[in-house]
């Protein structure tokens, strides 16, 4: 059955086992700045256009508010991570490109350079697919990465995700080359046997 998003009031903030999400904030530009220069040549080629424009904390700020906005219509909810024990922010994961006819959603994430390795992006991943299911409603979710992100690949394995299929050459790095990707599946069964 098709959702109505407006109808939608799902929690802002949320926590897991180690980590701490809560949607991005007004005042949150500079550390987002800050993070992205530390983290330019690691995350570059995933981030968006306008990302990559931000040249300052206000810049950042008015990035920030338009993924706000973005939340409000229902389109993106977006949460910025940090770790509960030092409260150091590590990353980001998100909702994304609803279709809320079926209802399905897509789910992506980031860990900075400086704590990848530790299993955040996998745990990220675990809350972010509890938060679609159970406060989005959805019935599926929906997981892409490159062929040559094989750390995106384990996260998705072991989330339980199924590989529906590989799209060749389906998207164009930054540098122009074009890679393939793979598509990933979890349907709401799935998920609640897992």
């Amino acid at each position: 059955m098709a959702l109505n998003p407006r109808l939608l009031r799902p929690p802002t903030e949320l926590t897991s086992q180690r980590l701490s999400f809560r949607r991005y904030r007004a005042g949150d530009g500079a550390m987002y700045h800050q993070m992205l220069q530390v983290n330019w040549a690691h995350l570059y080629e995933f981030m968006p256009q306008e990302h990559l424009g931000i040249g300052s904390a206000d810049d950042a700020e008015v990035v920030l508010a338009r993924l706000a906005a973005e939340w409000e219509s229902r389109n993106l909810f977006i949460f910025g991570v940090w770790e509960q024990a030092s409260g150091a922010y590590v990353g980001e994961c998100y909702l994304a490109n609803p279709h809320w006819e079926v209802p399905c959603i897509e789910v992506g994430y980031f860990i900075v350079q400086a704590r990848t390795g530790e299993g955040y992006a996998t745990e990220a991943a675990h809350a972010m697919l509890r938060y679609a299911f159970v406060e989005l409603g959805v019935a599926r979710v929906e997981l892409q990465c490159r062929l040559d992100n094989t750390a995106s690949q384990r996260v998705a394995e072991h989330c339980g995700f199924m590989l529906e299929g590989r799209f060749r050459r389906r998207h164009r790095m930054k540098s122009g080359a074009l890679v393939d990707v793979l598509w990933y599946g979890l349907l709401r069964e799935e998920w609640q046997v897992a």
